[in-house]
């Protein structure tokens, strides 16, 4: 690892809550990761965030660069719902310090993520599930 790649890296702060998150913010966070969500009902990309158990967004000074969402029950399973890092940062551990910090806050928990991205989900950690069920909203 270079200098100029671990100096890049310990400059993002990971925050947790919605302070300094707006849908406008996040909406083009998610189209640049990208990161297939429904962002055009930005009151509806809003309350997705005020309703989640756990909010962690990564900043580089002022400019937002990732966001973990979290849904959980704090007893028996915890489901990170959306993972998003910019492009240009993707590569520098970012993705990786959202998960463990999503770990840390929900430990004692299953913490399961649904990801088509399954090579980077097994570099953090994740083991994938050969026993999960989904209905998808049509």
């Amino acid at each position: 690892m270079n200098s100029d790649h671990f100096e890049s890296t310990l400059d993002i702060e990971i925050r947790e809550g919605l302070e300094g998150l707006t849908p406008g913010r996040i909406s083009v966070l998610y189209r640049r990761a990208p990161l297939f969500r429904p962002v055009q009902d930005q009151t509806r990309l809003w309350t997705m965030f005020e309703k989640s158990s756990l909010v962690l967004t990564a900043w580089k000074g002022t400019r937002l660069v990732g966001i973990a969402r979290v849904l959980s029950d704090g007893v028996m399973y915890s489901f990170i719902c959306d993972l998003a890092v910019e492009p240009d940062v993707q590569g520098l551990g970012i993705g990786k310090r959202l998960i463990r910090s999503v770990l840390d806050r929900c430990a004692g928990t299953d913490v399961m993520l649904r990801s088509p991205q399954g090579r980077f989900h097994e570099h953090a950690g994740l083991k994938p599930l050969d026993d999960a069920w989904i209905v998808e909203r049509s």
